[in-house]
């Protein structure tokens, strides 16, 4: 499968809502075919000099604003993980891909790692002084990944993010986010401002 890819320094999830400000010419050209097209594109990060092998297909769930310059506001969704297999240039100028779509390799949910993870979560949250919306527990429920709905809320590095992402296997996911919180119950003790790594993710309920 051929996709256009839009490299972004962030990472996004599978079932995340993201918003989005196109402003490069290219971009707003990739944007508006898939528009008409009806289609989504790759995002992948980019770290550093790095773009990401691994990434995520998104569609356009709304667009928000559209100024006179033909700039953009919208917000995208996370559909599927791909793997790149390469790069090519679109006549437009942005980038075209071959990807490989990416499943995990275990399908199995050990659902008290992920109780343990969810308490874990609301104390951090209570040390943190902030109540989540009600919103994002129900969603965290009825989504069948809850690993990439935590991770929203988790004050990950992008480079943690990205490396969560390739990861194909929930319990394996569970662990490392669980892992994260107990080392980032330390932080949050030390320094309440620490608040702000789990807040300022920019992710959408």
């Amino acid at each position: 499968m051929q996709i256009p890819i839009f490299p972004l320094a962030i990472v996004i999830f599978p079932n995340s809502k993201y918003p989005l400000h196109i402003f490069e010419e290219r971009y707003k050209k990739l944007i508006k075919n898939c528009i008409a097209e009806k289609s989504g594109f790759g995002i992948v990060s980019t770290i550093g000099k790095t773009i990401s092998e691994i990434g995520v297909y998104a569609t356009i769930e709304n667009v928000l604003t559209t100024y006179k310059s033909g700039e953009l506001d919208i917000i995208v969704k996370g559909i599927w993980r791909f793997k790149r297999i390469d790069f090519r240039l679109h006549p437009d100028g942005y980038h075209l891909s071959e990807v490989i779509k990416l499943e995990d390799k275990d399908s199995g949910f050990d659902v008290s790692l992920f109780i343990e993870l969810k308490d874990r979560v609301k104390e951090m949250l209570k040390l943190a002084n902030y109540d989540l919306n009600s919103s994002f527990w129900d969603i965290l429920e009825k989504t069948k990944i809850k690993s990439f709905k935590i991770a929203e809320k988790s004050g990950l590095s992008i480079t943690q993010q990205q490396e969560l992402l390739t990861m194909q296997s929930e319990n394996t996911r569970l662990n490392y986010l669980l892992d994260h919180f107990n080392k980032l119950e330390e932080r949050l003790e030390s320094n309440r401002m620490m608040r702000e790594i789990i807040l300022g993710n920019g992710f959408i309920n």
